[in-house]
Protein backbone atom coordinates (compact mmCIF):
# COMPACT_ATOMS: atom_id res chain seq x y z
CA UNK A 1 0.00 0.00 0.00
CA UNK A 2 1.37 3.47 -0.85
CA UNK A 3 2.84 5.35 2.09
CA UNK A 4 0.31 7.68 3.69
CA UNK A 5 -2.70 6.30 1.81
CA UNK A 6 -5.01 4.18 3.95
CA UNK A 7 -8.50 3.02 3.00
CA UNK A 8 -11.17 1.73 5.40
CA UNK A 9 -14.68 1.81 3.91
CA UNK A 10 -16.51 -1.39 4.76
CA UNK A 11 -18.87 -2.85 2.14
CA UNK A 12 -22.20 -1.09 1.70
CA UNK A 13 -25.21 -2.63 3.41
CA UNK A 14 -28.40 -1.16 1.94
CA UNK A 15 -31.28 -0.28 4.26
CA UNK A 16 -34.75 -0.21 2.71
CA UNK A 17 -35.68 2.74 4.95
CA UNK A 18 -33.02 5.01 3.41
CA UNK A 19 -34.64 7.98 1.70
CA UNK A 20 -33.98 8.55 -2.02
CA UNK A 21 -33.04 12.03 -3.22
CA UNK A 22 -34.92 11.63 -6.51
CA UNK A 23 -38.24 11.57 -4.63
CA UNK A 24 -37.72 15.09 -3.27
CA UNK A 25 -36.59 16.89 -6.42
CA UNK A 26 -39.50 18.94 -7.73
CA UNK A 27 -40.26 19.11 -11.48
CA UNK A 28 -39.34 22.79 -11.57
CA UNK A 29 -35.86 22.25 -10.16
CA UNK A 30 -33.28 24.25 -12.16
CA UNK A 31 -30.64 22.21 -14.00
CA UNK A 32 -27.30 22.08 -12.21
CA UNK A 33 -24.60 24.36 -13.62
CA UNK A 34 -22.05 22.86 -15.99
CA UNK A 35 -19.27 23.47 -13.46
CA UNK A 36 -19.45 23.55 -9.68
CA UNK A 37 -16.48 23.77 -7.32
CA UNK A 38 -16.95 24.14 -3.56
CA UNK A 39 -13.30 23.50 -2.73
CA UNK A 40 -11.64 26.71 -3.91
CA UNK A 41 -11.66 28.52 -0.54
CA UNK A 42 -9.83 25.72 1.27
CA UNK A 43 -6.07 25.26 1.25
CA UNK A 44 -5.58 23.05 4.33
CA UNK A 45 -7.64 19.85 4.19
CA UNK A 46 -5.57 17.70 6.52
CA UNK A 47 -5.23 13.92 6.36
CA UNK A 48 -6.96 13.64 9.76
CA UNK A 49 -5.29 10.32 10.50
CA UNK A 50 -6.16 8.60 7.21
CA UNK A 51 -2.46 8.45 6.40
CA UNK A 52 -2.07 6.06 9.37
CA UNK A 53 -5.51 4.61 10.08
CA UNK A 54 -8.39 3.17 8.10
CA UNK A 55 -10.74 5.95 9.25
CA UNK A 56 -11.64 7.44 5.86
CA UNK A 57 -15.38 7.14 6.58
CA UNK A 58 -15.02 9.48 9.58
CA UNK A 59 -12.59 11.79 7.78
CA UNK A 60 -15.16 12.26 5.00
CA UNK A 61 -17.59 13.80 7.51
CA UNK A 62 -14.92 16.20 8.79
CA UNK A 63 -14.09 17.30 5.26
CA UNK A 64 -17.76 17.86 4.48
CA UNK A 65 -18.14 20.07 7.55
CA UNK A 66 -15.13 22.08 6.40
CA UNK A 67 -16.68 22.61 2.94
CA UNK A 68 -20.02 23.72 4.38
CA UNK A 69 -18.49 26.15 6.87
CA UNK A 70 -16.01 27.57 4.37
CA UNK A 71 -18.69 28.36 1.81
CA UNK A 72 -21.52 29.45 4.12
CA UNK A 73 -19.63 31.03 7.01
CA UNK A 74 -16.25 31.87 5.45
CA UNK A 75 -14.76 29.72 8.20
CA UNK A 76 -11.86 27.64 6.87
CA UNK A 77 -10.69 26.32 10.24
CA UNK A 78 -10.77 22.55 10.05
CA UNK A 79 -11.33 19.98 12.74
CA UNK A 80 -7.95 18.91 14.11
CA UNK A 81 -6.39 15.59 13.22
CA UNK A 82 -6.44 14.69 16.91
CA UNK A 83 -10.18 15.33 17.24
CA UNK A 84 -10.95 13.22 14.17
CA UNK A 85 -8.71 10.36 15.34
CA UNK A 86 -10.26 10.49 18.83
CA UNK A 87 -13.81 10.21 17.49
CA UNK A 88 -12.72 7.50 15.07
CA UNK A 89 -11.37 5.54 18.03
CA UNK A 90 -14.50 6.13 20.11
CA UNK A 91 -16.68 4.89 17.24
CA UNK A 92 -14.50 1.84 16.64
CA UNK A 93 -13.66 3.18 13.20
CA UNK A 94 -9.86 3.31 13.14
CA UNK A 95 -9.71 0.10 11.13
CA UNK A 96 -12.79 0.55 8.96
CA UNK A 97 -16.43 1.60 9.13
CA UNK A 98 -19.61 1.56 7.09
CA UNK A 99 -20.83 4.81 5.49
CA UNK A 100 -24.53 4.27 6.24
CA UNK A 101 -23.71 3.47 9.89
CA UNK A 102 -21.77 6.74 10.11
CA UNK A 103 -24.65 8.72 8.60
CA UNK A 104 -27.10 7.21 11.10
CA UNK A 105 -24.68 7.89 13.96
CA UNK A 106 -24.23 11.50 12.83
CA UNK A 107 -28.00 12.06 12.67
CA UNK A 108 -28.69 10.47 16.07
CA UNK A 109 -25.57 11.16 18.14
CA UNK A 110 -23.86 14.04 16.38
CA UNK A 111 -20.20 14.40 15.43
CA UNK A 112 -17.97 17.15 16.83
CA UNK A 113 -21.06 18.85 18.37
CA UNK A 114 -22.76 18.91 14.97
CA UNK A 115 -25.99 17.13 14.07
CA UNK A 116 -26.89 15.86 10.62
CA UNK A 117 -30.46 16.86 9.74
CA UNK A 118 -31.06 14.27 7.03
CA UNK A 119 -29.49 12.21 4.29
CA UNK A 120 -30.81 10.63 1.12
CA UNK A 121 -29.36 8.07 -1.26
CA UNK A 122 -28.30 9.11 -4.76
CA UNK A 123 -27.98 6.81 -7.76
CA UNK A 124 -24.20 6.77 -8.44
CA UNK A 125 -24.87 5.75 -12.05
CA UNK A 126 -26.91 8.90 -12.71
CA UNK A 127 -24.56 11.80 -13.51
CA UNK A 128 -27.31 14.42 -13.27
CA UNK A 129 -28.28 13.23 -9.78
CA UNK A 130 -24.68 13.39 -8.62
CA UNK A 131 -24.47 16.93 -10.00
CA UNK A 132 -27.65 17.87 -8.12
CA UNK A 133 -26.25 16.43 -4.89
CA UNK A 134 -23.00 18.38 -5.17
CA UNK A 135 -24.64 21.58 -6.39
CA UNK A 136 -27.54 21.67 -3.90
CA UNK A 137 -25.85 20.27 -0.80
CA UNK A 138 -22.18 21.20 -1.15
CA UNK A 139 -20.96 17.62 -1.43
CA UNK A 140 -21.89 14.07 -2.37
CA UNK A 141 -20.84 11.47 0.19
CA UNK A 142 -19.64 8.42 -1.76
CA UNK A 143 -18.09 4.98 -1.40
CA UNK A 144 -15.57 3.60 -3.88
CA UNK A 145 -14.38 0.09 -4.70
CA UNK A 146 -10.77 1.06 -5.30
CA UNK A 147 -8.68 -0.72 -7.97
CA UNK A 148 -4.99 -1.34 -7.46
CA UNK A 149 -4.21 0.91 -10.43
CA UNK A 150 -5.30 3.95 -8.45
CA UNK A 151 -2.44 3.54 -6.01
CA UNK A 152 -0.22 5.25 -8.57
CA UNK A 153 -2.54 7.19 -10.93
CA UNK A 154 -2.81 10.96 -10.66
CA UNK A 155 -6.26 10.87 -12.27
CA UNK A 156 -8.54 8.02 -11.27
CA UNK A 157 -9.94 6.60 -14.50
CA UNK A 158 -11.06 3.31 -16.05
CA UNK A 159 -8.68 0.82 -17.59
CA UNK A 160 -8.18 -2.83 -18.46
CA UNK A 161 -6.44 -5.70 -16.74
CA UNK A 162 -6.38 -7.08 -13.21
CA UNK A 163 -5.06 -3.83 -11.72
CA UNK A 164 -8.33 -2.11 -12.65
CA UNK A 165 -10.59 -4.71 -11.01
CA UNK A 166 -13.06 -2.91 -8.70
CA UNK A 167 -12.15 -3.45 -5.07
CA UNK A 168 -8.77 -5.04 -5.78
CA UNK A 169 -7.17 -2.39 -3.53
CA UNK A 170 -10.08 -2.04 -1.09
CA UNK A 171 -12.95 0.25 -0.12
CA UNK A 172 -12.67 4.02 0.32
CA UNK A 173 -14.91 6.87 1.45
CA UNK A 174 -14.57 10.41 0.03
CA UNK A 175 -16.70 13.52 -0.43
CA UNK A 176 -17.24 14.87 -3.94
CA UNK A 177 -16.94 18.65 -3.68
CA UNK A 178 -17.02 19.64 -7.35
CA UNK A 179 -17.54 18.56 -10.92
CA UNK A 180 -17.20 19.71 -14.51
CA UNK A 181 -17.86 18.15 -17.91
CA UNK A 182 -15.05 15.61 -17.60
CA UNK A 183 -14.33 15.03 -13.92
CA UNK A 184 -15.60 14.99 -10.39
CA UNK A 185 -13.38 16.35 -7.63
CA UNK A 186 -12.97 14.46 -4.37
CA UNK A 187 -11.06 15.16 -1.15
CA UNK A 188 -8.73 12.45 0.09
CA UNK A 189 -5.44 12.25 1.98
CA UNK A 190 -5.30 16.02 2.35
CA UNK A 191 -5.69 16.98 -1.31
CA UNK A 192 -8.10 17.22 -4.24
CA UNK A 193 -8.34 14.07 -6.35
CA UNK A 194 -9.69 14.03 -9.91
CA UNK A 195 -11.99 11.15 -10.88
CA UNK A 196 -13.41 10.72 -14.38
CA UNK A 197 -17.17 10.41 -14.76
CA UNK A 198 -16.64 7.01 -16.40
CA UNK A 199 -14.62 5.82 -13.43
CA UNK A 200 -17.26 7.03 -11.00
CA UNK A 201 -19.91 4.93 -12.74
CA UNK A 202 -17.70 1.83 -12.53
CA UNK A 203 -16.18 2.11 -9.05
CA UNK A 204 -18.79 3.98 -6.96
CA UNK A 205 -21.50 1.77 -5.46
CA UNK A 206 -23.10 4.14 -2.92
CA UNK A 207 -23.69 7.89 -2.76
CA UNK A 208 -25.63 10.22 -0.48
CA UNK A 209 -26.79 13.82 -0.29
CA UNK A 210 -26.56 15.32 3.21
CA UNK A 211 -28.57 18.15 4.77
CA UNK A 212 -26.74 20.02 7.52
CA UNK A 213 -27.42 23.28 9.35
CA UNK A 214 -23.94 24.57 8.50
CA UNK A 215 -24.83 24.53 4.80
CA UNK A 216 -27.88 26.72 5.42
CA UNK A 217 -26.42 28.70 8.30
CA UNK A 218 -25.84 32.13 6.76
CA UNK A 219 -28.96 32.71 4.69
CA UNK A 220 -31.34 30.01 5.95
CA UNK A 221 -32.44 29.46 2.34
CA UNK A 222 -33.29 25.87 1.50
CA UNK A 223 -32.05 24.49 -1.84
CA UNK A 224 -34.38 25.54 -4.67
CA UNK A 225 -36.43 22.70 -6.12
CA UNK A 226 -36.39 20.43 -3.06
CA UNK A 227 -39.64 19.21 -1.48
CA UNK A 228 -38.77 19.81 2.17
CA UNK A 229 -42.35 19.32 3.37
CA UNK A 230 -42.47 15.71 2.16
CA UNK A 231 -38.91 15.15 3.35
CA UNK A 232 -39.80 16.23 6.89
CA UNK A 233 -42.82 13.89 6.96
CA UNK A 234 -40.70 10.96 5.80
CA UNK A 235 -37.96 11.78 8.32
CA UNK A 236 -40.51 11.77 11.13
CA UNK A 237 -41.71 8.33 10.04
CA UNK A 238 -38.15 6.98 10.07
CA UNK A 239 -37.54 8.49 13.52
CA UNK A 240 -40.58 6.59 14.83
CA UNK A 241 -39.00 3.34 13.62
CA UNK A 242 -35.62 3.96 15.23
Amino acid sequence: MPTGKMLGRLPSKPDSRTLRLAKYLLPEIPPPPEIRRWDTKISDWGTMGNDRYGNCVIVTAAHELLVWRANELDDTRRITDGAVIELSRDMGALDGFNILDRLKYWRKQGMWSNMLSAFAAVDPMNQRMIEHAVNLFGAADIGLNMPLAWQDDDVWDVGSGRRFKPGSWGGHSVPLVGYDKFMVYAVTWGTIQKISWNALSVYCDEAYALINSNWLAKDQITPVGLDFETLEVDLAAIADQD
